[in-house]
C-alpha cells in the first residue's frame, strides 16, 4: 500500500504540505518506528524539516493538535430558547444579539436602572454545580476592572439553571465586521491598538488573562472608541474544560486538554498547552494589529496542526505583507508577535507606549459621526487628490523653467526673443521627467523583484534560517552603529550624498562645461559633447544622477521613519541638508536636458551660409550660425532677400560632430 504522505506528495500541494502530511502520517505510528517510517520519504528536505518538528515539539502537543485537526466539525449547539420578554433576575430579554463559541448574546433592559445591557448566556448544564461556581467565580473577577476599554460586567445572575453574565451594552458593531467592511488607515488602527493596550494593562494589573483576544471580542462603538467583550470568561471556560476532562485509562490515550481560545489569535505558549500570562494577550494583540495594518493575519488557516507547524517559521514582516505599512508601526507589531517570550513586549503597558508614540508621530484622529464622517472623508478625499494634482502641475511647470532658463542661458536667447508661453514650461517638464521616471520604475521593480525572490526562497526552511540569522545580525550591527538613531543616519546621508554628488560632476564635467556653456562664444571643441553622436556620456551622467535622486528619497523615508520611533530634534539640521542636497541633484540632472536634447531647430541659409533660428520676435529673428567665427549669434528680418527656408529640422550641434 502507498504510504499517506506518498499519496500526499503526488497531488502537487508543495513542500508545505508534504511535511504536514509526513507528519500526520509519522505520528500515528508507535515511537520505536517512527524512524524507519521517515527513511521512507524520498524527499530529505522534507524528512530533516520533521525531524525538526518532532524535535521542537513534545509528542502531546502534536498528537492533540493531530486529533483537533481530524475531528469532525461539532454540530451546531441548539439555541437557547428565551423568547423576548422573559425575566432573568432584575433584567428583561428583548430580542437575541447573536450566539458564539462561549455562549448566546441577548439584549436585555436593566428594569432598576432603565438601562440596555448583553446578557451572555455560558453554560446550560444544570447538574454541573460545581463549575458552574468556578465559572462564577472568574466573572466575578472580571466584574472588578473599571476601564473606559473594557465592557463592564454589572451582574452575574442564574436562570434555569443557567449563569448569565450581565455585562454593558456597547451600541456599534464587531472589530471582526468591522475589518470586513473596510481596510483602516493607520491612524485609526493604532487608536484602536493603543486602545486595546491600556485595556489589556488594566486587566493584567489585577492579574486577569483574557485568553481569547480577538476581532470578534473587541466592541466598536459608534464614536470610534472599541471595548473589549469577555475578560475572564475564556479562562473560566480553561477551567471548565480541565475539570471535566476524563482521565484514560492507558497512557496512550492521553490527550491534553485543549486550550480555550481562538487558535488564529493564540500565543505560541497557549498553542501548545504550557503555561500562559500577560503576555499571550500581548501576542494576540500583535495577530490583531497585523490584521488591521495588512489586511490579513500572519498566518492563515485554522488547522491547528497546520497553526503549529507555522509557529516554527519565520512570519512576513507587516511592511512585507503590505508595503503601505509604516516601518516604525512594523517594528512595534513584529515585536508584539515575538514567538520568544523574552523578545515581546514584557507588559501591555509597553506595548500601549510604544502604539501612542507611533501615534502621536502621526497627529490625532478628528472625531467623525455618522454623515458627517462620511462628509470629511470624502472632502478629506477631494483635498488631498486636488493638492496632490496642484504640487504636480506646479513641480513640472518648475521643472520645465529651469530647464529652460538653463536653455537661453547656453543659446543666449534674450528679451524678446525667449519670450515663451507657460505651456512650453509644462511640455519640457513632462518631457524632462520621462527618462527619470522609466530609470526609477525599473529600479523599484528591482527592488521589488528581490523581495518577492527572497519570500519564494524563504519556503526552503534551511535559506528562512538563513535570511532570518543575517536579519538579526544584521539589526545587531545597526544597532552597535547606531544607524537606528536619526542623528547618526542624517548627518551620514548628508555627508555620503555630496561626496556622491562631488564624484558624479567629477566623473562627467565635460557634460556639465558644455551644456552650460555660452554657445555664441564657446570653442567649438566644447561643445562636441552635446552633439547628436557622443551623447551616451549625458545620458549616463543622468542615469547616475537618478540612481542618486532614488537612494537619497529612500533615506529620507528611512530617516522620517526614525524620527517617528525616536521623536527628537536630533538629525533635523541634517536632514534639511539631505533634502537640500536632493534638490540640488534634481536640478543638476535636469538642468542639461533642453540643452542637449530640445535643441533641433530649421536650417536655413543667409548668403550661402548655414544658420539656425532659435528665435523669433515680431519681423525678426535671432539666428545662430555654426560655420562662422565668434560671435555667431545675430538679429536679422524675416523678410531679407538673402534668406532661403530649407523645411529641415535638426540638432544645431549636428556641425561639431565633424569640426
Amino acid at each position: 500500500m502507498v504510504p499517506y504522505y506518498a499519496r500526499r506528495l503526488t497531488m502537487d500541494d508543495g513542500p508545505w504540505r508534504a511535511t504536514r502530511a509526513l507528519l500526520a502520517e509519522v505520528l500515528t505510528r508507535p515511537s520505536q518506528e517512527r524512524d524507519a517510517w521517515l527513511a521512507r520519504c524520498p524527499d530529505p528536505a522534507v524528512r530533516d524539516e520533521v525531524k525538526s518538528y518532532l524535535r521542537l515539539y513534545d509528542d502531546r502537543t502534536l498528537e492533540t493538535a493531530l486529533t483537533s485537526s481530524n475531528r469532525p466539525a461539532e454540530e451546531p449547539r441548539e439555541l437557547l430558547e428565551v423568547p423576548p420578554g422573559t425575566c432573568i433576575g432584575p433584567y428583561i430579554v428583548l430580542e437575541r444579539l447573536g450566539a458564539g463559541g462561549m455562549g448566546q448574546v441577548f439584549l436585555g433592559s436593566d428594569t432598576r436602572l432603565h438601562r440596555k445591557v448583553a446578557l451572555k448566556c455560558l453554560i446550560s448544564s444544570a447538574s454541573e454545580a460545581e463549575l458552574r461556581v468556578k465559572l462564577l467565580s472568574e466573572a466575578r473577577a472580571a466584574a472588578r476592572i473599571s476601564h473606559p476599554n473594557i465592557a463592564t460586567v454589572h451582574d452575574v445572575v442564574e436562570h434555569d439553571g443557567r449563569a448569565f453574565l450581565v455585562m454593558e451594552y456597547v451600541d456599534g458593531e464587531t472589530l471582526a465586521e468591522l475589518l470586513r467592511r473596510e481596510r483602516l488607515p493607520v491612524q485609526r488602527y493604532l487608536s484602536i491598538g493603543r486602545q486595546l493596550a491600556s485595556a489589556l494593562t488594566a486587566a493584567h494589573v489585577r492579574g486577569i488573562v483574557h485568553r481569547d483576544l480577538k476581532p470578534g471580542n473587541v466592541q466598536v462603538a459608534r464614536d470610534g472608541n472599541v471595548k473589549v467583550l469577555d475578560f475572564g470568561v475564556a479562562q473560566a471556560m480553561s477551567l471548565v474544560t480541565t475539570s471535566t476532562t476524563v482521565p484514560a485509562t492507558t497512557a496512550a490515550a492521553v490527550r491534553v486538554a485543549p486550550q480555550a481560545g481562538t487558535p488564529a489569535y493564540m500565543s505560541p505558549e497557549q498553542m501548545l498547552g504550557r503555561t500562559v500570562d500577560q503576555r499571550t494577550d500581548i501576542y494576540s494583540l500583535g495577530v490583531i494589529l497585523y490584521e488591521m495594518a495588512t489586511g490579513r493575519r500572519p498566518y492563515t488557516g485554522i488547522d491547528p496542526l497546520d497553526l503549529l507547524l507555522a509557529l516554527g517559521r519565520r512570519i512576513m514582516r507587516p511592511e512585507q505583507a503590505d508595503p503601505t505599512v509604516p516601518r516604525d508601526v512594523s517594528d512595534v507589531i513584529t515585536k508584539a508577535l515575538a514567538t520568544s517570550l523574552d523578545e515581546r513586549f514584557q507588559t501591555a503597558a509597553e506595548l500601549e507606549a510604544a502604539l501612542a508614540a507611533a501615534e502621536q508621530a502621526r497627529g490625532p484622529i478628528a472625531p467623525r459621526i455618522g454623515v458627517a464622517r462620511d462628509d470629511a472623508l470624502a472632502t478629506r478625499f477631494v483635498l488631498h487628490y486636488a493638492g496632490v494634482l496642484l504640487v504636480s502641475v506646479l513641480t513640472v511647470a518648475l521643472l520645465g523653467f529651469v530647464t529652460t532658463a538653463a536653455f537661453n542661458h547656453t543659446f543666449g536667447r534674450v528679451a524678446p526673443f525667449d519670450a515663451e508661453p507657460f505651456t512650453v514650461w509644462i511640455e519640457n517638464g513632462v518631457r524632462s521627467l520621462v527618462a527619470p521616471v522609466v530609470y526609477l520604475t525599473a529600479m523599484l521593480m528591482a527592488v521589488w523583484a528581490a523581495r518577492f525572490a527572497g519570500r519564494v526562497l524563504s519556503l526552503s526552511r534551511r535559506v528562512d534560517h538563513l535570511l532570518t540569522t543575517t536579519s538579526a545580525h544584521t539589526r545587531r550591527l545597526t544597532t552597535r552603529l547606531g544607524l537606528d538613531d536619526p542623528g547618526v543616519v542624517a548627518p551620514a546621508v548628508a555627508l555620503v550624498g555630496l561626496v556622491a554628488l562631488s564624484l558624479v560632476l567629477w566623473r562627467f564635467w565635460d557634460v556639465v562645461h558644455s551644456s552650460t556653456a555660452f554657445i555664441d562664444t564657446a570653442p567649438i571643441s566644447e561643445l562636441r559633447p552635446l552633439s547628436p553622436g557622443n551623447r551616451s556620456d549625458a545620458q549616463q551622467y543622468r542615469f547616475a544622477l537618478t540612481v542618486l535622486v532614488f537612494i537619497l528619497i529612500a533615506a529620507i523615508f528611512r530617516i522620517r521613519r526614525l524620527r517617528a520611533v525616536h521623536p527628537s530634534a536630533r538629525g533635523r539640521a541634517a536632514l534639511a541638508v539631505v533634502v537640500v542636497v536632493l534638490g540640488l541633484t534634481v536640478c543638476l540632472a535636469e538642468l542639461p536636458y533642453r540643452t542637449i536634447w530640445r535643441s533641433q531647430f530649421e536650417r536655413i541659409s543667409i548668403d550661402d551660409e548655414r544658420c539656425y533660428v532659435i528665435g523669433a520676435s515680431g519681423d525678426e529673428w535671432l539666428v545662430h550660425c555654426p560655420d562662422r567665427r565668434p560671435p555667431r549669434n545675430r538679429v536679422i528680418r524675416r523678410d531679407d532677400a538673402s534668406i532661403r527656408r530649407s523645411g529641415v529640422i535638426e540638432s544645431i550641434f549636428t556641425a561639431s560632430e565633424t569640426r
